[in-house]
């Protein structure tokens, strides 16, 4: 990742628990080049919601629907920016 995240990229990062060693590790490569960083996590958001600029956190404790939540979100966003 570090040989393609520039500043002002935007990364967004997934992580069930919010607690990934490899996604907490991009996000700060990320935030260490000045990138815009989007995180979706769960339960109470682990190291992921202090790390991202911004987090969305999905408070449920069952990883199965944390997930279908994620893939939610994740269609919504690609629709809208298919409109912009």
């Amino acid at each position: 990742m570090a040989n393609f995240v520039q500043h002002g990229d935007v990364v967004i990062c997934f992580s069930g628990s919010g607690n990934s060693s490899n996604v907490l590790n991009a996000i700060k490569l990320a935030n260490s080049v000045g990138a815009i960083t989007i995180g979706l996590t769960g339960f109470d958001g682990g190291q992921l919601k202090d790390l991202a600029q911004i987090c969305l956190v999905v408070p449920n404790n069952c990883m199965e629907q944390i997930e279908d939540i994620h893939l939610t979100l994740t269609h919504s966003i690609s629709t809208c920016l298919k409109t912009v």
